[in-house]
């Protein structure tokens, strides 16, 4: 098997994010067959269940706020178009937007459940000790993840 066959990619949709993203593409050179994208959610006003999967289950977008609503929309469709964009190029694609005040441990979850062989993520670049002080998604991704992690530095 591949060491690229399955990617998770994981995407906040910062530029940093983008820029990651465009390594995902290239792995379809080296095998890659299937991606799964992860967005998690922590933005809302109303908390909605840890872990729920947005895409699976779209009517708990009812007891959101009309603005939380319309940010999750917005999501969505951001996170189709990246779908739809690895899709030409012949990759299998699962989108999962999960809820979560806990980012690290949701990628590190859908990761395990879908038995990915990478995960792709964009990483700041920040200090250790900066990283060490403050936390970061990507750094407690590597701690935690039981498969290769694949950081995406962007360089000035």
């Amino acid at each position: 098997m591949p060491l690229f066959e399955k990617v998770l990619y994981s995407t906040d949709f910062s530029p940093l994010a983008e820029h990651a993203f465009q390594y995902v593409k290239k792995l379809k050179s080296a095998g890659m067959r299937e991606v799964v994208i992860v967005h998690v959610v922590n933005e809302l006003s109303v908390e909605l269940p840890e872990g729920l999967d947005v895409m699976q289950e779209r009517e708990a977008m009812d007891v959101l706020s009309r603005s939380d609503r319309e940010y999750l929309l917005n999501v969505i469709e951001r996170a189709e178009a990246l779908r739809e964009e690895l899709k030409d190029t012949g990759v299998d694609v699962k989108l999962k937007i999960i809820a979560s005040s806990n980012a690290a441990g949701q990628i590190v979850r859908v990761a395990e459940e879908e038995g990915v062989n990478v995960i792709v993520i964009g990483a700041h670049g920040k200090g250790l000790l900066t990283q060490l002080i403050l936390g970061s998604v990507s750094l407690d991704v590597v701690r935690k993840a039981r498969c290769p992690v694949l950081l995406i530095k962007k360089r000035d």
